[in-house]
């Protein structure tokens, strides 16, 4: 990135100085020749010692949690709690009101189990067009789950004879609408509409017999269930669990095993199944990673073949017909961005496993191998994907999906990086992939369509744009992830240069420009249906947090500033949040009632804290309640 070269350079420099100051360090302390050289081989091969995950009341985060590295916000956390503590504050009071109308607008949301009907919320064939041919051309491209020219005849048939669709067909045909809406408008206007289509896939699985839905069109709405949650935030934050339900499905009816090892079946079936094992790999290692727990499958688990570079055209769906030939891998189809996704996998299955196996070594070597080899992995993948004319969403896509595995790898790291330059190479990497991913996701100043200074000039970077404000989970997260790594790496330099005085040429203004445009973004985010506030409010918090430290304001003042800068977006983002539920808003009495709602999904919320209970996608659901537990610091160990 040319943009973020200056910051890039600026951070060699600094190694370079702390090297220096490591070496005379050594020298000073022991003239011995080669003892500098043997005291760092030593600490590069002890273990480290560092948190392998926290609880959150009823759930572990394991290490690969983005809200492991909660504790660094330590001036956040504690103007957290002192406000918490008064709840006669206007910012106290307003995120209440956010909170209990956020409520009120996801009991909306949810369809009353008993009045699920599949098929009965068609839209108009203009309106499913545009949907279908959105998601065509996003997820599927990059992640292959349907037969195109198969579906395609399919959906043809149906709108011909609605009646004579099969359940199953109406079920898959409706989840990919429904994660096309995300990429409809930059409201999500369509919202509602998606999660009913939702909880219509979820009630088609669970009726009649689960072991009937346990074919291939099950797995694909499978497969498209888990990306709907991710796009249409439903219960996104308890992927995982339906992710290893897909994997243990998968397995069990054979499609970890290569056909060739199985019964005769045609070319096009024994594809297939190839093609959709890829897919669930995919979704296992992406949700260890968001949910900080094991990947539940490893590479002697399967001997299936990766899939064939073939074109859908190629594939016919006839017993007699003779495999196809594969193209040459330089030769574009439409597997080429799969399969370049695919041949990492292996790198990034074996980060997963060692960062959230509680049991494994944290040899500060073995991390910097596993970084080495990941890298080495990415680096031939954006080698092999810039000789092909891939798409802009396809092109981000796969950044945004495999460059997130440097935090799960180096963050822990950070910490102990603040405190000993031998480990600064992580915190290097970490900012270094927050500027890549900062670009990616489209949050650069220069770059970014949220002050309108950059309009993007395709619908493919659109697509991507709409991904990022009308999604949620890993696309909510990554991002978030990287603006909170470099708030906390521009204040840690400002913090260092008020104590020691400036040791480096370190300009800050790209990473404050990125700031200010999460600001925005996170604005944005609430505008098309985000209905937690919290991920705004804290890169308020960042903003503010930069504001003290660049004015110099004294500690007595620092909380006065936190919350005049945090009641003013609270109360911008309460009337957003009016906005989304409408005119019909009960009054305020009532609104303080929680909705009756039958709410499958699990999303708890509680407490207006915002930092102590700062899960995007918690909401209350009965006696199941997720809060980050703040109280008692000693139970959040360094990530």
């Amino acid at each position: 990135m040319a943009g973020s070269s200056s910051t890039v350079n600026s951070l060699v420099d600094r190694v370079r100085q702390l090297e220096q100051q490591l070496s005379d360090l050594r020298v000073k302390n022991d003239d011995r020749p080669g003892a500098a050289a043997a005291q760092q081989g030593e600490v590069m091969k002890e273990g480290l010692r560092y948190s392998r995950g926290c609880v959150s009341k009823t759930r572990f985060f394991g290490q690969s949690h983005w809200m492991n590295a909660a504790d660094m916000l330590y001036r956040l956390i504690s103007f957290s709690k002192t406000f918490q503590d008064d709840k006669t504050t206007n910012l106290y009071q307003g995120l209440e009101k956010c909170k209990n109308l956020a409520r009120l607008i996801k009991s909306r949301r949810t369809p009353a189990f008993a009045t699920i009907s599949i098929g009965k919320s068609m839209p108009s064939r203009d309106v499913a067009d545009a949907l279908v041919d959105a998601y065509l051309r996003t997820l599927e491209s990059v992640t292959r789950i349907l037969h195109i020219p198969s579906f395609k005849s399919d959906y043809e048939r149906y709108w011909a004879e609605p009646s004579e669709a099969s359940e199953s067909f109406v079920v898959l045909m409706q989840l990919c609408m429904a994660i096309g809406a995300t990429f409809h408008d930059e409201r999500f206007s369509l919202r509602n509409l998606a999660t009913q289509w939702f909880w219509e896939g979820m009630f088609w699985l669970m009726t009649p017999c689960e072991k009937s839905r346990m074919t291939m069109t099950g797995l694909q709405i499978r497969c498209l269930m888990h990306h709907l949650r991710h796009t249409a935030n439903v219960g996104c934050d308890l992927s995982w669990i339906g992710a290893g339900s897909l994997v243990r499905t998968a397995v069990y009816m054979g499609m970890h095993r290569d056909p060739r090892g199985l019964v005769k079946m045609s070319p096009y079936r024994a594809e297939m199944r190839r093609r959709l094992w890829a897919p669930i790999l995919e979704i296992a290692v992406q949700s260890s990673i968001d949910a900080g727990g094991p990947p539940l499958i490893s590479r002697a688990d399967y001997d299936t073949e990766p899939p064939a570079n073939l074109d859908d055209d190629q594939l016919v769906e006839d017993a007699d017909s003779a495999f196809p030939v594969p193209k040459d891998a330089r030769v574009f189809t439409q597997m080429t961005v799969t399969l370049a996704l695919h041949e990492t996998f292996a790198a990034r299955l074996a980060v997963a496993r060692r960062v959230n196996d509680f049991r494994s070594d944290t040899v500060y070597e073995e991390t910097l191998r596993y970084g080495g080899e990941l890298g080495a992995k990415l680096q031939r993948m954006m080698q092999q994907l810039k000789n092909h004319p891939i798409s802009p969403f396809a092109h981000r896509y796969v950044q945004l999906m495999t460059f997130r595995f440097f935090y799960a790898l180096h963050h822990p790291v950070v910490p102990l990086a603040l405190r000993n330059p031998v480990y600064y190479f992580s915190r290097k990497m970490c900012v270094d992939t927050s500027l890549r991913l900062a670009e990616v996701a489209f949050l650069m100043p220069e770059k970014s369509p949220g002050q309108g200074a950059v309009k993007l000039t395709t619908v493919s970077e659109l697509d991507f744009y709409r991904l990022t404000v009308n999604g949620a989970g890993t696309y909510r997260s990554v991002p978030f992830q990287a603006v909170m790594t470099l708030g906390l790496e521009l204040i840690h330099q400002k913090e260092d240069e008020i104590k020691n005085g400036p040791s480096m040429s370190f300009s800050g203004a790209e990473i404050r420009g990125i700031l200010d445009e999460a600001t925005v973004w996170s604005r944005n985010r609430v505008r098309s249906g985000e209905t937690n506030i919290k991920g705004h409010a804290l890169s308020v918090l960042l903003v503010a947090h930069l504001e003290v430290l660049d004015a110099g304001i004294n500690d007595e003042r620092v909380e006065v500033h936190f919350e005049k800068a945090c009641t003013e977006r609270v109360s911008e983002c309460y009337g957003l949040l009016r906005e989304l539920a409408g005119d019909d808003v009960p009054d305020e009495a009532a609104a303080m009632e929680r909705p009756d709602v039958h709410d499958f999904e699990m999303d708890f919320e509680n407490g207006v804290d915002m930092l102590a209970d700062w899960n995007f996608d918690d909401m209350e659901n009965g006696g199941f309640i997720s809060s980050l537990n703040m109280t008692g610091m000693d139970m959040i160990l360094f990530p």
